[in-house]
């Protein structure tokens, strides 16, 4: 080797420790930085070339030497705790999805880079936009639930900002009511039909719904009932159902049959639950639901008033069949006058071996218009046994009915001029004391029907679990899916390319991201209320530095001495 290739060889050795000393410095200064990554420096050499001699022998000439920063994001470091509910440590080789703001608002709106980044600093915390940002501005990307209370497949910014409580399935409807009077004589009574008055139920996607029970007394046994439940507002369709439901002569229950097989429900013991299974459907899904009437001898819940007492149930909804005709007996309230997207629906009545009702549903607020059609509510095949036109009624703001015409030719009608078929039979109906409230709303009767739905709640927070769940807490005690956590993983971590503040983005020596919810592709679990501690090891680090610094010191005296020996060889010419 020459002495000017020593002298370059020394320079290129003060450069390479130079890259081990800003390594090293990072490392120290991150030694508290969550999520940081300690780097360290692998030194090579770089062969000039080769000489051959007579006897084959070769020799290769090291001229320089290099430094490489080695990335290690695959290391772990310690998950230490936080006080903060939101941070999070990984346990697993997988990183979080993150995103850095523009610095731009649309409409008020965060607006965000499409540059996808990647994290171990789980050290998230609310901002006042609700997004769940860490120390370092980068905010948590993750699957949000949408409005139908299903979570989506497209990755997007967390935001838990006044969540808003999405009612409870409902699973169980109670009855507790009067349905009629125990008759003074047996022998002469007039049967009687009854109402209860619609319970607001939910499903899956939290939709509201409205189920009401029908009534109706045997005409030989003042004791025998049979009772249905009945999809209210039209929004959906309950599966045929009919019980037999008797009581003793002291007006306490007595047994519950199911009319299609002839088979008691339960037990007829005394203290039983006496129970009836409802299965309703809705937007295609099938929900079962039961409905509870209360206990076999029981006090409370279903029973007959005395003679002399006061029946909690209501006249039900006065459709009538005689011959080929449908008519509504009394006036009734539809709906108000200023509401909104409102729907009723007729207690159903049999016509010609089949149950029919009508169905109303308000199609515009201002002028009030609803359509009115005739169906069978318990009807879930696809060619009904009733059908009928559909008819737009204009009601005037006093809540009388200004024009009724067949949405299907135009024509103009009445509401005293329908028409059905049922069974194959045509049928004239009448609907014409069907008004509409010009009260702010309607006034439901004493009926207790109630359903086990939780439809209101006051945002609290929001907590994670484990598995990546964003729970978001209310005042009533319950929690509901937010968002879930995602977490990517690549097929060589360490090589991403390191950007600012602990993050990443994916090269093609990473690989592209894997992404999903915590725990898959191998992405490994978290530790809620923990933050991964620097991967920098101190006392590793300051020994290395001392090495650095002597092996910086001692290249600096290759130059040197290289310096002198090109000095002596120029004063030979001197």
């Amino acid at each position: 080797m020459s002495v000017f290739n020593a002298l370059s060889t020394a320079v290129s050795g003060i450069n390479s420790q130079s890259t081990a000393f800003t390594n090293l410095s990072n490392n120290i200064a991150n030694s508290q930085t969550v999520g940081y990554k300690a780097n360290t420096t692998a030194f090579q050499d770089y062969v000039a070339g080769s000489l051959t001699g007579t006897n084959a022998a070769s020799e290769g000439i090291s001229q320089s030497t290099s430094a490489v920063t080695v990335q290690h994001v695959d290391k772990q470091g310690t998950a230490s705790s936080s006080t903060n509910s939101l941070s999070m440590a990984i346990s697993g080789s997988g990183l979080f999805n993150v995103s850095k703001e523009t610095g731009a608002t649309t409409s008020g709106q965060t607006q965000f880079e499409t540059q996808q980044y990647y994290t171990r600093n789980g050290e998230f915390y609310e901002n006042k936009s609700g997004y769940l940002v860490n120390t370092s501005g980068y905010y948590l990307d993750g699957y949000m639930v949408g409005s139908d209370g299903n979570l989506s497949n497209s990755l997007t910014q967390i935001n838990v900002a006044d969540v808003a409580f999405r009612p409870t399935k409902t699973t169980t409807l109670t009855l507790s009511a009067e349905v009629g009077n125990l008759p003074s004589d047996n022998s002469s009574y007039t049967a009687q039909s009854y109402t209860t008055a619609p319970v607001t139920t939910y499903d899956s996607n939290a939709t509201a719904h409205k189920v009401a029970l029908n009534w109706t007394q045997s005409d030989t046994n003042p004791l025998v009932w049979n009772v249905s439940a009945y999809d209210a507002d039209g929004t959906g369709t309950i599966a045929s159902n009919s019980y037999q439901v008797t009581f003793d002569s002291s007006g306490t229950l007595a047994s519950v049959v199911d009319n299609s097989t002839g088979k008691t429900i339960g037990s007829t013991l005394s203290g039983a639950s006496a129970t009836i299974p409802v299965t309703a459907t809705y937007n295609g899904v099938q929900q079962s639901m039961t409905l509870d009437l209360g206990t076999i001898g029981g006090t409370s819940g279903t029973t007959m008033a005395t003679a002399t007492g006061t029946k909690s149930v209501t006249q039900a909804n006065p459709l009538t069949a005689s011959g080929t005709t449908l008519t509504m007996d009394d006036t009734t309230l539809l709906g108000t006058t200023t509401g909104s997207n409102q729907t009723y629906m007729t207690t159903p009545v049999s016509a010609n071996g089949t149950e029919v009702a009508a169905k109303w549903t308000q199609t515009a607020s201002s002028p009030p218009t609803w359509s009115v059609s005739f169906v069978n509510p318990y009807d879930t095949s696809s060619t009904s046994s009733v059908s009928s036109d559909t008819y737009n009624v204009v009601f005037n703001t006093d809540g009388s009915v200004k024009t009724v015409t067949d949405s299907t030719t135009g024509a103009s009608t009445t509401l005293g001029a329908l028409s059905a078929t049922i069974g194959g039979t045509s049928y004239t109906a009448d609907l014409s004391k069907m008004t509409l409230s010009t009260a702010s709303s309607l006034s439901t009767d004493s009926t207790s029907l109630t359903s086990d739905s939780v439809a209101t709640g006051n945002f609290q927070g929001v907590e994670i679990e484990s598995d990546g769940s964003i729970m978001a807490t209310f005042d009533n005690g319950d929690t509901q899916l937010v968002a879930k956590v995602a977490l990517s993983n690549f097929a060589n971590v360490n090589g991403l390319n390191a950007v600012d503040g602990q993050a990443y983005t994916a090269t093609a020596s990473s690989g592209t991201a894997q992404t999903g919810v915590v725990g898959a592709n191998g992405t490994g679990t978290l530790s809620v209320g923990y933050v991964e501690s620097s991967t920098t090891d101190l006392t590793s680090d300051l020994s290395a530095l001392i090495v650095a610094q002597e092996a910086y010191s001692a290249n600096t005296k290759v130059v040197t001495t290289a310096d002198q020996l090109l000095q002596t060889t120029i004063a030979m010419k001197q």
